[in-house]
């Protein structure tokens, strides 16, 4: 993997804490340690403006409308929407009375999902950002959280150990998927083959069957825990980000680890460009990095 820097921020409190790219890829968005999201021209590959309104840490970021609107989550125990081309924010908002640790959309289904330090995930209307529900699903905080496709079921995923499946026709409990005593860090959704994929505060990353709880596989390699995971738009390969400084790709299929780089501080989030060509990660030095994939 061939990597570049694409910007790096400035000051003393500017670490990059989430990333978000449009569905065409003509837009990025990276959220900061203090409240800032800087929206990016993924083509030119440089920062068009700077969406400030939070009041704490951005925690999770996702296009909607065609990469028009990006809705944001933040440890201001707030998640907005914000106009992309005028780079103001709705005054429709959901809140909660604890930080906003992790953010699910699915659009289609005109649902999002925000999960909380105090272990709640809220349920909520993408049309007026109201609360649908709100579901008590862990005794610590969410680390995770995935809508599968069609909107019918989620996946939670905590630091008490536990990954939790969910039914979103009546929000109902289904089964435990994972219970243990290590914290899941991270939580990607592989939609072709209904597994989910947790990184350890270990630094293995273990998979589940959405179907089968039984169905369990292992990917050791990281030696600090797993910050980050993303699936490629194939559904063939993850990428998985650690505080190991080291960004790795893996063949889902096969478990094979097929890739290695190392960076120069922990990663706090990826993302794959839809093309699948390209990844992008960002770290605690507050650098957003273009990697070059040739699978």
């Amino acid at each position: 993997m061939e990597p570049s820097i694409l910007f790096k921020t400035s000051g003393n409190n500017s670490a990059l804490t989430a990333i978000a790219i449009d569905s065409k890829g003509k837009r990025m968005a990276c959220g900061t340690v203090d409240a800032e999201i800087i929206l990016i021209d993924a083509k030119k590959e440089k920062p068009q403006r700077i969406l400030n309104g939070h009041e704490g840490i951005i925690s999770g970021l996702q296009f909607i409308k065609n990469g028009s609107r990006l809705l944001t989550s933040s440890w201001d125990q707030t998640a907005r929407v914000w106009s992309c081309s005028k780079g103001t924010a709705s005054p429709n908002m959901v809140s909660h009375n604890s930080d906003f640790k992790e953010l699910s959309v699915q659009e289609d289904v005109g649902k999002g999902a925000i999960g909380t330090r105090d272990g709640l995930v809220k349920i909520f209307s993408l049309k007026n950002m109201k609360c649908l529900r709100n579901l008590p699903t862990h005794q610590k905080d969410i680390s995770g959280i995935a809508l599968t496709d069609d909107g019918s079921y989620l996946v939670s995923a905590s630091y008490d150990g536990g990954v939790k499946l969910w039914d979103m026709s009546g929000y109902g409990f289904v089964k435990n998927l994972l219970r243990q005593k290590e914290r899941v860090r991270s939580l990607a959704l592989d939609t072709a083959t209904d597994r989910a994929y947790v990184g350890l505060q270990s630094g293995n990353i273990r998979s589940v069957s959405l179907e089968n709880a039984r169905n369990r596989t292992e990917l050791n390699e990281h030696t600090d825990f797993v910050s980050c995971l993303s699936i490629n738009p194939t559904n063939r390969y993850l990428a998985s980000g650690s505080w190991d400084r080291t960004l790795r790709i893996w063949d889902m299929d096969s478990g094979e680890l097929i890739s290695s780089s190392t960076c120069r501080n922990g990663i706090s989030s990826v993302v794959w460009h839809p093309s699948g060509n390209n990844l992008y990660t960002t770290d605690f030095t507050g650098s957003l990095i273009s990697w070059k994939i040739d699978l």
